[in-house]
């Protein structure tokens, strides 16, 4: 796989480079929405380029006062969005409106950020640390974007998938404890008998895909006991593996991985993955998604994938602590208490 680290640079790039568009464009922008009404305008797309024009987290946020004082170049759009499309999980999309610029904590950063009144939720969800819930998506622009499916993990065709997965995740477990793992972690069972144990899904979303048939995003784990230290063996080691399920020409199931490790019970050492949107586009179907950890978080824009590698089209920080540093508590929750 190719670490995110290098993709993020090289997603930077790109971004860097792309022109202004003009007043004549199809371009569009979206953004991430927050229970409070919070938006994070994310990425720009023109004429099939993807870029990142609004700015990213910094140690100290600078805000223009009025929404027509943001720069033009902020938005990758001819002129400042007020009106916006909100698409959220089981509701018809509805048109938000953009009141004005502020800022909020960004885990140890500040991000410059729009708030809307009517994107405002009327029950507000407590942050996972640096990290604030995310509800919906916005778009301003022509573009076309529908949101994943979710399907429960206990529902039959999830217990279908998972069975066609076996072989698939038996086949990266191993390649991951060979080439990764295997100096520094012993297995506390050995390998047949690990690729008879069942592998469980922690979250599936389905959508389309560039190869025929269904195309999932899934987030799959198998349990193991712990041998040491003695005081954390009520915690099984897990394999985590996120990305997407492919289907083969011979109808079998193939992954297409963005994360692979080993970790405990908790997930606290893991960058965790969840799709939020999918876009629509000449190139096909491109997938939005939060890749997370307690320390920091990331949007990666990633085209619906024909192969064992992943296609970024672009990679975006949004927030992190440096070593030693903790997120900052206290976000804004409400209308009256951003900034």
């Amino acid at each position: 796989m190719r670490p995110l680290a290098s993709l993020l640079i090289a997603c930077a790039l790109l971004a860097l480079a792309a022109p202004l568009v003009d007043a004549q464009s199809d371009a569009f922008l979206l953004a991430l929405v927050r229970d409070d009404g919070v938006m994070l305008p994310v990425a720009a797309h023109d004429r099939g380029r993807w870029r990142m024009p609004w700015p990213g987290p910094a140690k100290e946020a600078v805000v223009p006062i009025r929404l027509e004082d943001c720069p033009r170049a902020w938005w990758g759009l001819p002129a400042a969005p007020r009106e916006w499309t909100l698409l959220t999980p089981g509701e018809s999309p509805r048109q938000v409106t953009v009141d004005r610029p502020t800022w909020v904590p960004s885990f140890c950063q500040q991000q410059v950020v729009l708030h809307s009144r009517t994107a405002t939720r009327p029950v507000l969800r407590d942050a996972e640390g640096g990290r604030p819930p995310t509800y919906g998506v916005a778009i301003a622009g022509p573009g076309t974007v529908t949101l994943p499916r979710p399907v429960p993990t206990d529902d039959p065709e999830a217990r279908v998938l998972l069975d066609g997965l076996q072989q698939a995740f038996n086949r990266e477990e191993r390649l991951m404890l060979a080439e990764d793992y295997f100096a520094v972690y012993q297995p506390s069972i050995d390998a047949e008998q690990r690729d008879r144990m069942p592998v469980q899904a922690r979250s599936i979303h389905a959508g389309p895909g560039r190869t025929g048939g269904p195309t999932y995003y899934v987030e799959l784990m198998r349990h193991y006991p712990r041998r040491m230290p003695e005081h954390l063996q009520w915690c099984d080691e897990v394999t985590y593996m996120a990305g997407w399920v492919r289907q083969r020409q011979d109808d079998s199931l193939d992954l297409t991985l963005v994360t692979r490790a080993v970790t405990s019970c908790l997930l606290e050492t893991m960058q965790r993955s969840e799709p939020l949107a999918i876009v629509h586009t000449a190139r096909g179907p491109v997938w939005m998604l939060e890749l997370y950890r307690p320390d920091s978080q990331v949007l990666g824009m990633f085209l619906a994938p024909t192969d064992e590698f992943p296609e970024p089209v672009l990679i975006r920080d949004l927030g992190r602590c440096e070593p030693g540093q903790r997120p900052r508590r206290g976000a804004p929750t409400t209308d009256t208490e951003v900034p």
